[in-house]
Order: C-alpha cells, then sequence, then structure tokens
C-alpha cells in the first residue's frame, strides 16, 4: 500500500522548558512532569513507526525546549536514516558553541529563535523574568550563526509588543536575519489563561502588520504571519509585503504534531489525540474523517464569507481553549463580535470601550 503523503510531523521532543512563557500553547505548560515524555529508546521506535507510515516532506523537532532532550541527536540521526531534513524550534537559551557545531553537520532547514522585543525588559516579560533569558537567547543565536547554521528568527505579536514589531524587526535585521515568523498570539492551550493579557486587538494588530509591511518593503525582509489571521479582522491585501497563513488542518499543507508522550494530534496547538505512534495505526489516523471533514463545519458567523472554506473561521485549537467549542470563532475574532466574550475581556481588563464593533469587521459575501 502507497504510503499518504503529508506536509510535516512536529515531534515535541520533550515536556521540559527552561523559560516560562506565557503565550505557551502546550497544554503541560504549567507541570511539565505531570505530562512526561517517552523513554529514550520509546521516542526512537515512535519517531520510526511515524516516519515509516507516513511520506512527510520533513519534521520539525520541538518541545518544550527541544535542545533540552538528551536523545536530540538520536532523533536527528533517525530523521536522517528516513531521507527527511528537520527544522527546529528553540528559544536558544541552551545552545552553547559545542551545541551549535554539533548540529552544523546535521544541516538543518534552520533553527527557528524567538525574540518578543526589542530589549531584555520587553521580551522578559514575555518569556520570565530573573533569569537572562534574553542574553542566553542572543549568545544561543551567535553559537548557531558562527557555527553555519541558518536561523529564523521569530516573533510572537500580543497586546503587550504589537506596537513595537517594527523595532522587534529591525534588531533581528541587526543580527543578519531577513526571515522572520510573525506568530500572532493564539490562545490555545496553557496561553488561554493569558487571554484577557496577551490577546491583541484589530487595531493592535493593524499597527503591527503596517510596521513590517515598511520593514519588509524597505529591507527585503521576508516575514511570515504563521498563525490564522482571519480577513474579517484583517485585509489581507493591505500588507503585500507579509505572507499570511491560514489554518491547515485537513489540507495538504498539515503538520501533524507527536506529543512527548507519543500522542498523535491534529497539530501543535490542539490537544485532541487522534492516534498513538507506539501503538495505532498512524497512516490511517493522517486519513480518518476527523482530519479530513474537519474544514467541514464552521462557526455560524462565517457563514455566507467568501473566505469561509479557506478561513474556516481561524484557530479551532483556540476556540476550544477559550470558548469551549473546537469548531467555535477564533477569539481574535470573537472579542469583536461576542458581546459576552467581549465583556469578559473588559472585566478581566478592568478597561472601558475598546474593542472593534461587529460593523467593523467586514465579511467578503459570496456573489
Amino acid at each position: 500500500m502507497q504510503r499518504p503523503r503529508r506536509y510535516s510531523l512536529a515531534i515535541e521532543l520533550t515536556a521540559y522548558c527552561n523559560q516560562t512563557c506565557g503565550y505557551c500553547y502546550n497544554d503541560w505548560r504549567d507541570a511539565p512532569a505531570r505530562a512526561g515524555s517517552l523513554s529514550g529508546p520509546a521516542l526512537l521506535a515512535a519517531v520510526d513507526r511515524a516516519l515509516t507510515a507516513v511520506q512527510f516532506d520533513h519534521v520539525t523537532l520541538t518541545g518544550g525546549e527541544p535542545f533540552a532532550r538528551a536523545e536530540f541527536f538520536e532523533v536527528l540521526d533517525m530523521v536522517a536514516r528516513h531521507g527527511l531534513r528537520a527544522l527546529i524550534i528553540s528559544n536558544g537559551g541552551v545552545i552553547t558553541e559545542r551545541l551549535a557545531e554539533r548540529l552544523a553537520p546535521y544541516r538543518p532547514l534552520f533553527v527557528q529563535v524567538t525574540l518578543n522585543g526589542p530589549d531584555a525588559a520587553l521580551h522578559e516579560a514575555h518569556v520570565g523574568v530573573g533569569h537572562d533569558h534574553w542574553g542566553k537567547t542572543l549568545a544561543g543565536i551567535a553559537h548557531l550563526q558562527r557555527a553555519g547554521v541558518t536561523v529564523h528568527g521569530s516573533v510572537v505579536v500580543t497586546r503587550q509588543n504589537a506596537r513595537r514589531l517594527g523595532a522587534t524587526l529591525a534588531l533581528w535585521r541587526s543580527l543578519g536575519v531577513h526571515d522572520v515568523a510573525l506568530s500572532r498570539y493564539s490562545p490555545a492551550g496553557y496561553a488561554a489563561e493569558q487571554v484577557a493579557t496577551l490577546l491583541p486587538s484589530r487595531a493592535e494588530l493593524v499597527e503591527a502588520f503596517t510596521q513590517a509591511q515598511a520593514e519588509a518593503a524597505a529591507h527585503a525582509m521576508r516575514l511570515q504571519v504563521t498563525m490564522p489571521t482571519p480577513p474579517c479582522v484583517i485585509d489581507t491585501g493591505a500588507f503585500p509585503a507579509l505572507k499570511f497563513s491560514s489554518c491547515p488542518i485537513g489540507t495538504e499543507m498539515q503538520e501533524f504534531a507527536m506529543g512527548p508522550r507519543g500522542e498523535l494530534r491534529h497539530c501543535t496547538l490542539h490537544t485532541e489525540t487522534l492516534a498513538s505512534a507506539l501503538d495505532d495505526d498512524i497512516a490511517a489516523a493522517v486519513t480518518s474523517p476527523a482530519v479530513t471533514a474537519y474544514r467541514d463545519v464552521t462557526p455560524a458567523f462565517c457563514e455566507g464569507c467568501a473566505h469561509r472554506r479557506s478561513c474556516i473561521g481561524g484557530c479551532g485549537a483556540a476556540a476550544a481553549a477559550v470558548l469551549g467549542d473546537p469548531r467555535g470563532l477564533d477569539p481574535i475574532v470573537a472579542q469583536h463580535v461576542d458581546d459576552a466574550f467581549r465583556a469578559k475581556l473588559r472585566r478581566a481588563r478592568g478597561e472601558g470601550e475598546g474593542f472593534v464593533p461587529l460593523g467593523r469587521l467586514a465579511r467578503r459575501v459570496a456573489h
């Protein structure tokens, strides 16, 4: 039987992380020890089974902090034996000169590292204060670059840093990095608990993307908005230098996730388990109706919208985490159109008005 082809598999190597990011989508972030991780042999067996069952374009090694996993390079060897390359998502804080030099011969597609502001104070307000995460991350980036490993940047765009995105991108340029993912905050997993603090409004996203557009146009930066950004919130055509993504679940661009206990999920943000990479038929899981029919259900608000099939209401994992409905409306939209949710946010923030009313969200109605 021919193996199914899918875009990528994100392997969450460990539940442990050296940072305490408020925007973390790992559901176990507040209790990584309870989440647990596979033993070394079990992890390698699960990776081997998954890569044997499904033909992936590449793998993504993530976590937790993937470089904290003792078997990290054994997993890279396994990936190479399957004829694949890896991209790595790291906070950079545990990368030493020796580790970077050991990594270089594996030729990873790139290592993506996050900086959430142009200075230590703003960055560490997002990832944890008091442990010099800023300095350690900058050192990790330098070690990778000196070893010849390609570095891509990331900025998690939040309510706290949206209006300083231009300065943050200028910092990335100063470090010699021109490929940056703009991962607008999505309140899935642990991050749902920080929704009042971190969820950016439409106005804040417009400001952030306006600054990003200027940086991309003036300095040839390659910027991708990696989290779904519904067109009713942002007119993506107004930012031609930015590349916008939509939820890829159920499409050929889907990146499945394999959790630290071997659980296969729709993506790194979703908590629903589709199968076990240790015991179940992985090929059957990635072609199951749970995946292929995922896009068939969209929020009622989206009925009549020309973008309904491509947008599907934004991030379903965030809708599940915040509003309790896995096929409901992404909170990035709901904050402007759901009166109850808007009121709850306002109370949590201790603010008055300030939300864009429904009339400002112009759905593109199909004719």
